[in-house]
């Protein structure tokens, strides 16, 4: 008995680690997909805790939203209009991760902003191509 509880158990934690790598290869080898995913999710969500909108409308707002950037990403100056912003907001996030797990020191905030931004904008670039 216990047997099978321990594969059921190695083989949850086998799902879990393929679902977060297969977010971390979305993430890296096509970041204008993730980003749409990411803001359409996030927008449904947030309509859905911050307006009295019935759920399917919040549904319907955050599948706009994600066909609507997927098709400004692959025009020119919505490419880099959108790539610029969305690589300035995740080098943010990193940024502040950086931050919190530095007990505050900001020269870490500015050089991994930084570094972030260089990358998310090269991987910007790579995806579209």
């Amino acid at each position: 008995m216990g047997a099978l509880a321990a594969s059921g158990i190695f083989f949850i934690i086998g799902l879990v680690i393929g679902f977060v790598f297969m977010i971390i290869g979305l993430f890296v080898g096509h970041i204008i997909l993730f980003d749409s995913i990411a803001l359409g999710v996030l927008s449904g969500v947030c309509c859905h805790a911050f307006t009295p909108l019935h759920p399917a409308f919040c549904l319907l707002i955050g599948i706009a939203v994600f066909a609507g950037l997927l098709f400004l990403q692959n025009t020119r100056f919505g490419f880099w209009i959108i790539g610029i912003l969305l690589s300035a907001a995740w080098a943010f996030i990193f940024a502040f991760l950086a931050y919190a797990f530095s007990n505050g020191d900001m020269i870490w905030f500015y050089v991994v902003m930084g570094l972030a931004f260089v990358i998310m904008l090269l991987l910007h670039i790579k995806a579209r191509d």
